[in-house]
């Protein structure tokens, strides 16, 4: 049972006769002396027979469930062990009922009514089918399939989160590379910056920061985060460039990306018609910070320029 417990799926482990016999004391030392104990261990309901093709194997089940089931009757017990089945991805009622095929619905709906007034098992709203519950053991925590990731709150899709975690990085990549105290158009990266932010990167920096809730931090993953990364590359807001110092990927803004600070709205005047020095091609240039003479990006060979003169 201890050994279970640690499962961090919840009782899902599954033995063997010889990991039991590793775990088991020594007056236990052959397979003869653990077969009794296995076979009154599963007539108590405290494990569970599984086949599959190594053999045979046992699962164990919670104390509190085992009294339970042991109450139960050869129906109620049938249904249980269905939904037992399931594990972690959960069955719905209409499964449940072609399984038990010989017995009329109102009885099926009546005996898992019962078996969750005894808390054996529990409904679980499906991302999948919304309007389907799910039934699955009391005891599990549902899988990503069946409540959505970190997206989802309580089966539904959290859109305020996804919002702002979409708006997170392009926030991230700007602060890490760019002049802190420009406030909204981006600006291309300096000459000889060779590393940019990986996913990595990213999500530390969102799950360290207090932008979103902690509960959301806590199970919020690289995966995710690098699933934002990819919608802002096809929204054209960032771009992936190799990282030759580390051998991965990282992420730069592109240029002209306009963001917002958490709570923060868009400048109004960002796209106002300006003066006659913002009309002039330095008064708006997306690396006006970083042009210089003998640089990369020079007076010399400013392209603006030309355009605008040739107007």
């Amino acid at each position: 049972m201890s050994k279970s417990k640690d499962d961090k799926g919840g009782f899902t482990l599954t033995f063997t006769q010889e990991q039991l016999l590793e775990i088991a004391p020594p007056s236990v030392a052959e397979k003869a002396d653990l077969l009794p104990i296995i076979k009154y261990l599963t007539g108590q309901s405290l494990f569970r027979t599984l086949k599959s093709d190594k053999g045979l194997g046992w699962s164990v089940r919670p104390r509190e469930a085992a009294k339970a089931i042991k109450a139960l009757d050869k129906d109620e017990k049938m249904i249980y062990e269905i939904i037992e089945a399931s594990h972690t991805a959960g069955i719905w009622i209409k499964q449940i009922k072609a399984k038990m095929g010989g017995l009329a619905q109102p009885l099926v709906t009546k005996f898992m009514k019962n078996l969750e007034s005894q808390r054996l098992i529990k409904t679980v709203k499906s991302v999948k089918a919304p309007a389907q519950r799910v039934y699955m053991l009391y005891h599990l925590v549902p899988s990503e399939d069946v409540t959505g990731n970190s997206f989802f709150d309580a089966g539904d899709l959290d859109e305020s989160f996804r919002d702002e975690l979409l708006n997170l990085p392009p926030q991230y990549q700007r602060t890490h590379n760019f002049d802190p105290e420009t406030d909204f158009t981006q600006l291309a990266h300096r000459a000889g910056v060779h590393h940019y932010p990986t996913a990595e990167d990213v999500h530390q920096f969102i799950i360290s920061s207090d932008a979103i809730k902690a509960t959301k931090s806590a199970s919020l993953t690289v995966q995710e985060v690098q699933a934002c990364l990819d919608v802002l590359i096809w929204d054209d807001k960032l771009e992936k460039l190799w990282n030759s110092d580390t051998g991965s990927w990282g992420y730069r803004t592109k240029r002209g990306v306009t963001f917002r600070q958490p709570g923060q709205a868009f400048d109004i005047e960002e796209q106002a018609e300006g003066t006659g020095l913002t009309q002039a091609p330095c008064g708006r240039c997306p690396v006006f910070d970083v042009c210089n003479q003998g640089g990369p990006i020079n007076p010399q060979t400013c392209v603006y320029f030309d355009r605008w003169l040739h107007a």
